[in-house]
């Protein structure tokens, strides 16, 4: 913050001991181990790759055959989301256990990208998409819910802090574990809006985290401190994560190797999308990319 303008509440100072990057010990209370941290938010989706096709009719105009290979591409996009997922998990009795909830309308299949390929062979139109279809996982029975880091399940990455609410001069720690291997990037969004990237950074690069394991924010190689200080207010971690590389986005210095994002929640989740998904399924679930995102907020007062 070269002009002096604080950016967020929580402070960022120079972290001078490192803390070490590890798996949590048993000894941390129930909180730190992240023991009943269910994300104030969640959104859970899968992204594919699609092509549409309509064959040209006397019938049709040719806008009429571009809007139906297009809504080829968004239900084929909605099949290939059901078996994706469902190829993910291996959990035994999973049908039982858990409830899979989709939509089934066009509608509920987002567009990241589109191409219009136009008229192929002079017999049909050709529409490419990169598609986004959310879905909900439910435990059906109590005690499911506490089954949710079983590495057979879908995705799943748990954000939280030591408190949810902290006074003046407390210092702020955020725990981040996943379920599976995974790929995120965790920001700060303030109470007037600003997204501050905690991880990754320009002293802790690495983006992969590995299944299982609890890693903190402040962590090792990190060189600031979260601290609560006015003025007090709400602040939301939000954490975008998926098996594969997430997009690039801009970032502007914000200071101990931390970066600012200069536009809205909206269009940084639309540019963490941008993801790499071609024959990441593999054989048996075809070609896609689980995507999770997270939210967990925290408050800070007197």
């Amino acid at each position: 913050m070269g002009s002096g303008r604080r950016v967020r509440t929580l402070v960022l100072a120079c972290w001078i001991a490192l803390w070490v990057l590890a798996p949590v010990s048993p000894a941390f209370s129930g909180q730190e181990a992240g023991d009943g941290a269910a994300p104030d938010g969640e959104k859970r989706s899968s992204i594919h790759e699609v092509d549409g096709f309509a064959y040209l009719s006397e019938d049709m105009t040719l806008s009429q055959v571009r809007s139906a290979a297009l809504a080829t591409a968004k239900r084929q996009a909605l099949e290939m989301a059901r078996t994706y997922i469902r190829s993910k998990t291996l959990v035994k009795d999973f049908e039982v256990a858990y409830d899979l909830i989709w939509t089934d309308a066009e509608g509920a299949v987002k567009i990241l990208e589109q191409k219009d390929l136009g008229i192929e062979g002079n017999t049909r139109y050709h529409v490419w998409i990169r598609a986004e279809v959310e879905y909900s996982l439910k435990p059906r029975k109590g005690g499911a819910e506490g089954e949710a880091m079983d590495p057979g399940l879908p995705l799943m990455v748990k954000v939280w802090s030591s408190k949810k609410h902290y006074t003046a001069g407390e210092r702020i720690e955020i725990f981040l574990q996943g379920n599976r291997d995974f790929y995120a990037r965790v920001v700060d969004v303030d109470a007037a809006g600003n997204i501050v990237q905690l991880l990754p950074n320009d002293y802790r690069k690495e983006a992969f985290f590995a299944a299982g394991k609890v890693y903190r924010i402040p962590g090792e190689g990190d060189r600031f401190q979260l601290e609560a200080v006015p003025p007090f207010g709400e602040d939301r971690i939000v954490v975008y994560a998926s098996e594969v590389p997430l997009g690039d986005v801009h970032l502007e210095p914000a200071g101990k190797g931390l970066g600012i994002y200069r536009g809205s929640t909206r269009s940084l989740g639309e540019k963490s999308r941008g993801i790499a998904v071609t024959g990441a399924g593999g054989s048996s679930g075809g070609s896609g990319a689980e995507f999770y995102e997270a939210a967990w907020t925290l408050s800070t007062g007197k």
